[in-house]
């Protein structure tokens, strides 16, 4: 089993956070729950969810990012998912998430599109505007 990790970057003023999820996510790894509430306490305009190096996510997992996602909305943020791999890509879309949370290919595309306002998070049940990228 890989190890879960998480690693928190913040931009200046608090606008963006970036958070970069390594090993496997799922139902017991409480550093995931524990991390997103502690970022959306933080208010962030826009929260970003790398996912490149996550390389096994459950339900459990997605369903914290849903809540976090859910959250963040509420109080105007934008959350969305950066890079992830084939297994995290194919379940985000068996599960319909990515039907609900944007995926970007990278960091810099998710900030030109929250700045341009060219892509922000659809609601509930509209198609995002990428697929997940398939590697």
């Amino acid at each position: 089993m890989n190890e879960f990790s998480v690693t928190a970057l913040r931009a200046t003023a608090g606008t963006c956070t970036v958070m970069l999820l390594a090993g496997e996510a799922d139902l017991t790894t409480t550093a995931l729950g524990d991390a997103l509430a502690a970022e959306i306490a933080r208010r962030p305009r826009l929260l970003l969810l790398d996912v490149t190096a996550l390389t096994f996510i459950d339900s459990g997992a997605t369903q914290m990012i849903v809540g976090a996602y859910q959250a963040l909305s509420r109080d105007g943020g934008t959350l969305a998912l950066i890079h992830p791999g084939r297994a995290v890509g194919r379940v985000l879309e068996l599960t319909g998430i990515d039907q609900i949370i944007h995926v970007y290919d990278s960091v810099s595309e998710a900030i030109t599109a929250a700045r341009t306002g060219a892509a922000p998070s659809p609601p509930a049940g509209q198609a995002s505007a990428q697929p997940p990228r398939r590697d």
